[in-house]
């Protein structure tokens, strides 16, 4: 069949099973919501496999009828007309004729019925009747469950069907309570628990080889049990002894439900260890609990035919489809192994302490009568029971922290192991030093033989791998996982995740991709590591090198690491986008301060450019003066010259011409020493051969400095010198000069027309103070602070 009819079909014999179960717990109801009067035997039952026991005599006492006989006959014809037709063979004020079986001889006794309802039967019974009641509701709500939540598994349809068909036996076995069609129904459901139980086992937790190899093997043992639930109701009328189908049908279903559990324990011993050995360990924990003992109790009831009320057992029977449903919903199993051993060593040391505990009493029993003092008093005894308390207690103590060190110590590394993880982790920046600490927190505290980290790459939208420790081949170190693979949507869901967890994947594409991904790893595990809805990076977790598998403990330890792993990745990440931030702010940062050095210099370049041209306008107009009188003088000596050559000797023209260019040549010279003072001025003022600290005289600095500004003083601005006594300094001249131009220009440009320029100079202790004061407006108070500001100007 294809995937559809074949989930169709279970859906419909799944819905076929609860439906029977649902209608027997019905029939068991109707005793209580109906309550009404009916004949039943007059002495209470217990049989299996066509063996009917009397269990309570009850009224029949009377008769010679005492528990522990064996019923033959009724009325001359089979016992097992009262399971399948009671009100054919029971009626009220009518007799009925009995034959009974004690020991190796037979009697009869003549009976007539007990008219019973639910409110006569006694208490325990009722409570007992209750009780089944409620177990075969467990059981068909373990499997109804089950099979909602897992419609698409095939061991939640083998459970649905297991658990329906003992919820419907369960519910009809007490045969005290007048249940309609009981009998029948009982009769033809034995056979089918066998079917079940075969149907389950072979199918969870792994499904055997040989029967997949065999796959009629299932169909045919639910054909056997249809046939023995005919040969049940219908053996009689086809010739065959009346107890045949009861007994080959009861028969069949131990049988089959015993060899299950020896192959279950077969299959367990040649599975690897993972989780269907888990899913195994706890389905083997749950037969031997409950399963196996009750099949034992069955057994024993055949052979020795005792009296007792063996279906009482049925009420513990519930634990087995229990531990089934545990194992199929949970994918993390706790660990049966450790759990066992505990549990042994803590019995033992209870024995143990028991066990001295007694030795003693029987020591101080003996050493007490020695002194002629009774142990059977009453004070010794309340005494010794204290002193005993008093002395055990600490070793009770002891005793128990000694097992718990035993087989909590993995435990107890965990803890230390992740403390450690989490204290070295708040710290870490480094992506390869939080792969290297995950990788050694594996392979040292967990002894797991290799492992691996896989980062995902955002620019690439990959999972590759970050780091790793242990053997790995190179097929395994060139994994990338793109996000858009199956295993991502997987681990997205905050899960850890082993190979058998994609047993149970309808697409056969996704499923083998994702066992691909194992394959080729060779690992055990895969831990996501998430941070919100964001997929970091991947744990690849191999084998225990101890060959144990990696249980409950382990995987806690996984995700704590995984957690605390995405937050120090976090950090990391936020770490290097920091840094990266903060690189390019740096450059930026120079980039503009080049840029701002550039325009200083340009500013600077072009003040100088402004000072320069001002100074070269009043040295212009310093020079053109001079020499204006040399050319004016040059002139006329030209003239008087001639005039000298023309006269030639002397008189009153001679005369003239000579005291003319005398006068001439003295202006000339004025005016060249002029030109020569002014040159030396500037030259003193720019210091340009003088650029390193020289010793120098301010005032003649500010002489020099006012007397190339004279163009700029007008008519009305006047400057007033008030020098004091200034030793000579040691300074930069130029520039200090070129301080002195500015704020002169800087005044006359404030002063306008007229005014006032004060110059005053006071030695002061260590150098000497220069002040220029103007009696203009000032700089205006809200922009004094900014006035030495780089390229600031007013």
């Amino acid at each position: 069949m294809n995937p559809t009819a074949t989930l169709r079909f279970r859906r419909l014999t799944a819905a076929f099973a609860v439906s029977w179960a649902l209608i027997a717990i019905a029939f068991a109801l109707v005793p209580i919501v109906y309550p009404k009067e009916v004949p039943v035997t007059p002495f209470q039952t217990t049989g299996i496999a066509g063996t009917i026991i009397v269990q309570d005599p009850g009224p029949s006492a009377a008769g010679g009828v005492a528990a522990g006989d064996r019923l033959l006959t009724i009325d001359g014809g089979s016992t097992y007309r009262l399971f399948l037709n009671p009100n054919e063979v029971l009626h009220p004020g009518r007799t009925n004729l009995y034959q009974f079986e004690r020991g190796n001889r037979r009697y009869t006794a003549e009976l007539e019925p007990k008219i019973c309802s639910i409110a006569t039967i006694p208490t325990w019974w009722a409570a007992l009747y209750a009780g089944l009641l409620l177990v075969s509701v467990i059981y068909l709500g373990i499997g109804f469950v089950v099979w909602r939540l897992r419609p698409d598994r095939a061991e939640a349809w083998a459970l649905v069907l297991f658990c329906s068909t003992m919820a419907a036996q369960l519910s009809l076995s007490f045969d005290w309570v007048p249940i309609p069609l009981a009998g029948p129904r009982m009769l033809f459901n034995i056979p089918f628990i066998g079917a079940t139980v075969f149907h389950l086992f072979t199918t969870y937790p792994l499904e055997p080889g040989w029967v997949v190899r065999r796959r009629g093997l299932r169909p045919l043992m639910y054909a056997l049990a249809l046939v023995l639930g005919t040969l049940s109701l219908l053996g009689e009328r086809l010739g065959f002894p009346p107890a045949l189908g009861p007994t080959l049908a009861l028969c069949f279903t131990i049988a089959t439900s015993l060899a299950c559990v020896v192959v279950l324990g077969h299959e367990r011993r040649q599975m690897r260890e993972g989780g269907s050995s888990d899913r195994a360990d706890v389905m083997l924990l749950g037969a031997l609990v409950s399963f196996v003992p009750v099949l034992l109790i069955m057994i024993a009831q055949m052979i020795l035919r005792t009296s007792r009320p063996w279906y009482v057992a049925l009420l513990w029977f519930f634990m087995f489809p229990a531990a089934v449903a545990y194992g199929i919903l949970r994918r993390e199993l706790f660990d049966i192994r450790v759990v066992a051993k505990s549990s042994a060593a803590y019995g033992a040391a209870t024995l143990a302490i028991t066990g001295i505990f007694a030795l003693l009493i029987t020591f101080a029993d003996a050493a007490v009568q020695r002194f002629n003092v009774s142990a059977q008093s009453p004070w010794f005894q309340i005494s010794f029971l204290f002193f005993a308390i008093l002395a055990f207690n600490p070793l009770r103590t002891r005793m128990q922290r000694l097992v718990d060190r035993v087989f909590d110590r993995d435990r107890a590394a965990y803890r230390l192991a992740v403390r450690e993880i989490s204290e070295a982790m708040v710290s870490m920046l480094s992506m390869k030093e939080i792969g290297d600490r995950i990788l050694i927190a594996l392979t040292d505290t967990m002894g797991v033989e290799r492992a691996m980290v896989l980062i995902f790459d955002a620019e690439h939208g990959v999972l590759q791998p970050a780091g790793f420790r242990g053997d790995w081949d190179d097929d395994a170190l060139d994994t990338i996982l793109p996000a858009d693979h199956p295993i991502v949507t997987y681990l997205l869901a905050r899960r850890v995740l082993s190979r058998l967890d994609f047993d149970d994947e309808t697409d056969a594409e996704v499923r083998e991709a994702c066992r691909d991904v194992f394959d080729t790893l060779e690992v055990e595990l895969l831990v996501p590591i998430l941070f919100g809805m964001d997929l970091l990076g991947v744990i690849a977790v191999g084998h225990k090198l101890s060959g144990e598998r990696l249980g409950v403990d382990d995987r806690q330890l996984l995700r704590t690491l995984a957690n605390q792993s995405a937050i120090a990745i976090e950090n990391a990440k936020a770490y290097d986008e920091i840094a990266k931030l903060n690189a390019t702010l740096e450059a930026r940062v120079d980039e503009r301060t080049q840029a701002l050095r550039e325009a200083q210099t340009q500013l600077v370049q072009s003040e100088k450019m402004a000072s320069l041209g001002q100074l070269v306008a009043g040295i212009a107009h310093e020079l053109n003066n001079p020499i204006g009188f040399v050319h004016a003088n040059l002139q006329l000596m030209d003239e008087y010259i001639r005039k000298l050559i023309e006269s030639r000797g002397s008189g009153p023209g001679a005369d003239r011409a000579r005291e003319a260019l005398a006068k001439l040549l003295a202006r000339s010279r004025e005016g060249t020493a002029r030109v020569k003072k002014i040159v030396e001025d500037l030259r003193t003022f720019s210091r340009v051969d003088q650029a390193d600290l020289q010793e120098v005289d301010l005032h003649d600095g500010l002489d020099r400095t006012i007397s190339l500004i004279e163009p700029r003083l007008k008519d009305g601005i006047r400057v007033e010198r008030d020098y004091g006594k200034l030793p000579r300094i040691r300074c930069y001249a130029g520039q200090l000069n070129q301080v002195f131009m500015n704020l002169l220009i800087n005044a006359c440009d404030a002063l306008g027309k007229k005014g006032t320029i004060q110059i005053h100079t006071r030695p002061v202790d260590g150098g000497v103070r220069v002040e220029i004061e103007d009696d203009g407006p000032g700089i205006p108070a809200e922009i004094q602070s900014r006035i030495f500001d780089p390229f600031f100007t007013t």
